[in-house]
């Protein structure tokens, strides 16, 4: 199959304002010229982070969406179709973290959250979008490592993650022309972490062992434009994926062990 050009093409990213998103609006506009529709719940992130981006003119166009909301992506689709813009690549970063904890712990309020921000609005975004996706075009949906092996704490991120990483690989299978990639990093030096009531020595470490926000989004990015389905990135993924599939029975408890000695307190739920 032919290479994604990224030259020069119109990108809708959902979490725009921080993280993996923002990195990678960045990376297109700069280094590709790409017309970049940036969405995120925060205004001022948005425009704190266009501002950064002055010399590119309106490459990065700030649109406050709640991800979260069907209401929210029709709005978004007819504002597209308003000035007949055609979406080349669809990136759904959108993401929340939820407290570390035991699931007879957390609220379903958490759970919900975990599943509407995680999950379904990957499924509005590409449900509501599709018909504006150029053919050839490509969709990325970001899931997680931890979608790749259940272990304690996570239950609710997890299972929302589980859920985006399903949903997205059966759709790789069913649209033909338009190619899905399902994206799963391991930690990443992002503020995805800021739900977590952890303290500056545990974030410190949390971040020396987390991955290099540029160069995951340089993996990432180089995957994609090879149009690979299945996308994991990160030392910690790997070995996760790897020991589950060789272990399915222990590598959870491995896991949950490791992060209980880990002596940090966030993992002591």
């Amino acid at each position: 199959m032919q290479r994604l050009s990224y030259f020069g093409k119109v990108v809708v990213i959902t979490g725009a304002s921080s993280g993996i998103g923002k990195a990678i609006a960045f990376k297109l506009i700069k280094k590709y010229g790409c017309t970049v529709y940036a969405l995120a719940r925060n205004e001022k992130r948005l425009n704190d982070a266009r501002a950064e981006l002055c010399e590119y003119g309106d490459k990065y166009i700030a649109y406050s969406l709640d991800a979260s909301s069907k209401q929210s992506w029709l709005d978004f689709a007819e504002f597209l179709q308003k000035s007949s813009t055609r979406v080349d690549i669809l990136i759904n970063c959108a993401g929340v973290l939820p407290k570390f904890q035991n699931a007879q712990n957390a609220t379903i309020e958490e759970f919900e959250s975990a599943i509407e921000i995680n999950y379904l609005s990957q499924v509005y975004g590409c449900k509501i979008l599709l018909p504006l996706i150029n053919e050839k075009g490509a969709i990325v949906n970001v899931s997680s490592a931890s979608a790749l092996c259940p272990f304690a704490l996570v239950s609710a991120y997890s299972a929302s993650k589980a859920a985006s990483e399903r949903f997205s690989e059966c759709l790789s299978h069913e649209l033909k022309s338009i190619r899905v990639s399902t994206v799963m990093p391991g930690f990443v030096r992002t503020d995805i972490m800021k739900n977590q009531d952890i303290n500056p020595k545990e974030a410190r470490l949390i971040r020396k062992f987390s991955a290099d926000c540029d160069k995951t989004v340089n993996k990432i990015l180089s995957r994609v434009r090879r149009r690979k389905r299945r996308i994991v990135v990160g030392a910690d993924a790997h070995f996760m994926s790897f020991l589950y599939r060789i272990l399915p029975r222990t590598a959870p408890k491995l896991i949950s062990a490791f992060l209980k000695k880990s002596g940090l307190e966030l993992f002591n739920d």
